[in-house]
């Protein structure tokens, strides 16, 4: 199993919306990566357990085990657009969901994994990843409304965290619970 390192952040950069008729631009951040307080969504918190925490994102377990499917939600405030991060965030964004997802699919054996970033029904920008056997309840369809989530047992959900903390780095902190 390949172990993924977060650390070489770029410069602290931010994405400024754009003017009418202009695109993006890039421009420095001037507060040097002072940030607003994160707080989890509501519907967030009432629907996942949390895990723990890579470098910039809340590792959160769907609390439905029908499928393994964990939620990465960026510690930043009023973002809901990959967009809006800024460069440094974007790239560790991608970092961290690519090191997430390649070690699901080793450790669950998973035939394929859905990765995606929706925010229909919850605006706050979060990264889906979840993996997806040719046995599954849903299969091949998308598991959005297809099965009534089944709550994990306390035993599941112990064994979940263990099967992890065999393969996170030291670049994630696990939360109690």
């Amino acid at each position: 199993m390949k172990r993924v390192a977060f650390a070489g952040m770029l410069p602290s950069c931010r994405l400024v919306p754009p003017s009418f008729g202009m695109g993006a631009k890039l421009k420095k951040d001037d507060q040097r990566g002072v940030r607003a307080v994160f707080a989890l969504d509501p519907r967030l918190q009432q629907d996942t357990l949390p895990i723990g925490d890579f470098p910039l994102c809340r590792l959160l377990l769907s609390n439905d085990s029908n499928y393994p499917w964990f939620i990465l939600v960026p510690r930043r405030e009023d973002i809901s657009e990959i967009f809006q991060l800024d460069v440094a965030d974007q790239q560790q964004l991608w970092q961290e969901t690519t090191a997430l997802a390649e070690m699901l699919k080793d450790s669950f054996d998973a035939d394929k994994l859905n990765v995606a970033a929706l925010g229909n029904v919850v605006s706050q920008l979060h990264m889906h990843v979840i993996v997806r056997k040719r046995e599954d309840a849903a299969w091949p369809a998308p598991v959005w409304g297809k099965q009534q989530a089944l709550p994990y047992s306390p035993e599941q959900i112990a064994t979940i965290r263990e099967r992890l903390r065999l393969v996170l780095t030291d670049d994630f902190t696990f939360l109690e619970g």
